[in-house]
């Protein structure tokens, strides 16, 4: 689909640097820092605060997603082309965590990830509503910054400046159904890190799908929320 991670050679021994931490194990992250707001609310769903749903099982029939809109999204890790069917664990406004089978999750506000659990060099946490914004105006410039934990335990922040353009009309084919859709690019730089992302957003402004970076180990994650 065209996009491509670019690392540079000083960004590979800062990701090598990383800790990966489970859920539980977050309790280091600053009150006011998004990594402290996502696990928050994930690790709520761990100690019982809030009642989660069941972990989908193993094979979820095409039926079974396709008749209860909004309760399913399927995860392909683009580097090692495994799919997985996560369900909707809890929401916050517009933020939603996904959970799969063997408990990894990912959190998305308005579509956009902005954390990750379990996947090689998690996203901690992420500021992306300027990306959102801009895609609901049909492109523009946007700021995100994506945070992550180094040995010291301390948040590193990685601040990216995101050019969002329209790249006019295409079909998104899932499940044996062709979906109308519009597809936005977005082009992001940092000091040492350079990524794009792609989103198919339909007529009503709602992601159908989307091609996300989370990290040189974790590769691109196609999202398609159904």
């Amino acid at each position: 689909m065209g996009a491509v991670l670019e690392i540079r050679h000083s960004i590979r021994a800062f990701w090598l640097g990383l800790s990966v931490f489970a859920l539980t194990a977050c309790g280091s992250l600053r009150e006011e820092g998004t990594g402290a707001q996502v696990t928050e609310l994930a690790t709520s769903l761990i100690i019982g605060q809030t009642t989660a749903p069941a972990a989908p099982a193993a094979s979820v029939s095409r039926d079974e997603i396709l008749n209860n809109p909004g309760k399913y999204m399927r995860v392909n890790t683009r580097d090692i082309d495994r799919w997985d069917t996560m369900v909707q664990a809890a929401q916050n406004g517009s933020r939603v965590t996904w959970v799969d089978t063997e408990n990894n999750t990912i959190t998305l506000e308005n579509g956009v990830i902005v954390a990750t659990r379990g996947l090689p060099r998690d996203l901690m946490g992420a500021e992306v509503g300027q990306v959102w914004a801009a895609i609901r105006a049909g492109g523009g410039n946007a700021q995100r910054t994506h945070e992550f934990l180094t040995d010291g335990d301390q948040i590193s922040r990685e601040l990216l400046q995101c050019r969002i353009a329209q790249q006019g009309a295409d079909t998104v084919q899932r499940l044996g159904q062709t979906l109308e859709s519009t597809r936005f690019e977005e082009k992001c730089e940092g000091e040492g890190l350079q990524l794009t992302n792609i989103y198919w957003v339909n007529r009503s402004g709602r992601l159908l799908r989307s091609l996300q970076a989370i990290s040189p180990d974790a590769g691109y994650l196609q999202l398609d929320v159904f």
